[in-house]
């Protein structure tokens, strides 16, 4: 019979603790959803400024400094120039970088900086090409 009442006080707390629901982390469904400032989703906002990564404390010239050097192929070289690149594709700062620099990208020799940074650097020499028709320009 001991058994019968300890059984009974376990069953009664389990249910009592299953109707109860704590949310710790929000859903990804809601936090996507969310709306923010001026009625754009949270996601659009993160897009503008990425807080979250500490990218968007670097200073251009920094940013300049090691994606135009591009002396070396070392793992860690090349990584921080594709953090860099990308942050400055983020930025919508590509025409700041030189063309020379622009070039090393665009040729992407040993495949070192992947396809998309390979066609952002063809992109943006595409840019600064000017072609001229038979009509002037």
């Amino acid at each position: 019979m001991a058994w019968d009442s300890v059984r009974e006080k376990k069953g009664e707390t389990k249910k009592a603790s299953t109707g109860k629901l704590a949310e710790l982390r929000p859903s990804a469904k809601s936090s996507s959803e969310e709306m923010v400032g001026e009625g754009k989703p949270k996601d659009e906002l993160a897009r503008d400024k990425d807080l979250a990564s500490g990218m968007e404390i670097l200073e251009l010239d920094f940013l300049l400094s090691i994606i135009e050097n591009t002396d070396g192929d070392d793992k860690n070289d090349v990584t921080m120039r594709r953090l860099n690149f990308n942050e400055l594709f983020r930025r919508e700062q590509l025409d700041t970088i030189d063309s020379s620099a622009l070039k090393v990208y665009a040729k992407n020799e040993g495949n070192l900086y992947g396809k998309v940074i390979q066609c952002e650097a063809m992109k943006e020499l595409t840019k600064r090409t000017v072609h001229k028709g038979k009509h002037g320009g």
